[in-house]
């Protein structure tokens, strides 16, 4: 019988490249400085000097001190310019980041409102909107790059345009529910969100190698400084004041030295808050999410109770399309509480601690397909498992999940009139196990690959293809909470193949390394 083994994992922190290149950087001076001490033999060299050299010497190390100075100041004026650009940099990235998230929160506000019709949503979106121009303005002031200037430009009607629709949206709310939806649904947006992500991904891309090329090409200049007043400082040495200039010499290096510490330090702990406001961030939108949805499930309750009483009070008294009316209702009413419920699980996953184990796939698929069956039984699908499956690294519950939405995505995305087939199977890859769940759908344009497993993304109208948009975004963050990987294969018409790869398991021990945070 195997026996499971429960694995612990340990957080990893990589180590900065920038922070070992300064390290590389000061072996190399404090490996000068000590060769230097034990090359030169102290106190020889002035018992030889003659009236006629010491001056010359004198001259030559008054010189050369000259020169170190010189060199000096330049590379702490260009670890300065370093770091200034750093700083700008890095309040530019924070400001374009909260431009987005700040859009992003009044796109919720303002659906939230549509949703409900009640005014405290506005709340969010009222602030949300203050804030956007605010922080533009901000950032506007900050850009120097004429490159990232055109690109800010560019952005701006984008940001414009989204905040109009969405202003619009809830002015047609206020009359009526179905003009605002209606306005919703012609994608407007959704599209005009995507292309504000799209403009701020290559801001910040644009940033980032703008920050990388100056700061490496500051970097080299102020090594090179370096080295040259090192340099200077050592034939310093050899004057007639050997002792003086060896004394300023230290002072000057350990000047420097205090100097690049500093910037390091403070380089480290700017990364260590922006990665603490990120991870606050992240919490805030997890709680946030959580409570949207448990304050939405009331009125949901309310709206199916009501409904389910007038069938059966009055459903007799009632025209059919009063009856009709009704239904639509109930349906409404219980596709929200599914969006609400993937909503939940989607933000438990980020909360949940997960410990990985050897997990049968057999048993997994075999208890999906069971829990399916009466669904399976409506459509006619058939279901083609081949056996055997192996063992995975996994969390069960979670995994559980994770293939349900994939079987049930495969059932549901077929052409009409077309009998769903479906085919699972399993397969060793490189110390990783493959499984696969193929279809004979309408397959997914190469372009839409990456985009179907972002959270509310659909590709077809909830008429088409009843869903909330947001099961495969809990694949992808179970899969990825597991420490494993998800993709699809497909082309429209052809039929898909979503796929997830989880650490392979051989004699109840895992013979993969796997890093979880």
């Amino acid at each position: 019988m195997r026996q499971a083994s429960m694995l612990t994992y340990r957080q990893r922190r990589p180590i900065c490249t920038g922070q070992a290149r300064h390290g590389a950087m000061l072996d190399q001076v404090r490996g000068g400085n000590e060769a230097a001490r034990s090359d030169v033999p102290g106190g020889v060299w002035s018992s030889h000097l003659t009236p006629l050299v010491a001056p010359a010497a004198m001259a030559v190390t008054a010189l050369l001190l000259v020169t170190a100075a010189i060199l000096l100041s330049i590379s702490l004026a260009r670890l300065q310019e370093s770091r200034e650009l750093a700083f700008r940099a890095s309040g530019i990235l924070r400001h374009v980041a909260e431009v987005r998230a700040d859009v992003r929160t009044a796109e919720t506000g303002q659906r939230g409102y549509i949703l409900t019709g009640e005014p405290r949503y506005l709340a969010p979106y009222n602030h949300a909107v203050d804030r956007v121009w605010a922080t533009f303005v901000a950032l506007r002031k900050l850009v120097r790059d004429p490159g990232q200037a055109r690109r800010l430009a560019e952005l701006e009607p984008l940001i414009t345009a989204k905040l109009d629709e969405l202003s619009e949206t809830v002015a047609l709310r206020k009359g009526s529910f179905e003009a605002a939806l209606a306005l919703v649904r012609t994608d407007v947006g959704q599209r005009l969100m995507e292309d504000i992500d799209t403009r701020v991904a290559e801001f910040e891309r644009a940033e980032e190698a703008i920050l990388v090329s100056g700061t490496g090409a500051l970097e080299r200049d102020a090594t090179w400084a370096t080295r040259l007043a090192g340099l200077t400082g050592l034939l310093a040495v050899g004057s007639a004041v050997l002792g003086a200039l060896w004394f300023a010499s230290q002072r000057a290096h350990s000047s420097m030295l205090t100097v690049e510490r500093r910037f390091r330090r403070d380089l480290e702990r700017q990364v260590e808050e922006r990665t603490a406001r990120l991870v606050e961030l992240n919490r805030e939108l997890d709680a946030f999410a959580y409570t949207i949805s448990h304050d939405l499930r009331a009125p949901l309750r309310a709206m199916h109770g009501y409904a389910d009483a007038l069938i059966e009070d009055y459903g007799p008294l009632l025209p059919e399309d009063g009856r009709r009316f009704i239904r639509r209702i109930a349906a409404a009413s219980e596709r929200m509480e599914d969006l609400i419920q993937d909503i939940l699980s989607y933000s438990r996953l980020a909360r949940e601690e997960v410990s990985l184990r050897p997990v049968s796939l057999e048993r997994i698929v075999d208890g999906v397909l069971t829990r399916s069956a009466e669904r399976m039984g409506e459509t006619g699908a058939e279901i083609v498992l081949e056996r055997p499956l192996p063992a995975v690294l996994g969390h069960a519950p979670i995994l559980s999940q994770a293939v349900e939405n994939l079987v049930l995505n495969a059932v549901k995305f077929v052409g009409p009139g077309t009998r769903a087939q479906v085919r699972i199977r399993a397969e060793p890859r490189d110390g990783w196990v493959r499984l696969s769940v193929e279809d004979n759908g309408i397959g997914i344009a190469v372009e839409h690959h990456e985009r179907i497993f972002r959270p509310f993304e659909r590709l077809h109208g909830a008429e088409a293809y009843p869903g909330t948009g947001i099961g495969l975004a809990i694949v992808r963050r179970s899969v990825e909470r597991m420490g494993g990987r998800c993709g699809v294969a497909s082309v429209p018409g052809s039929g898909s193949t979503f796929w997830i790869e989880l650490g392979v398991v051989a004699g109840g021990r895992a013979a993969c390394s796997v890093t979880t945070r």
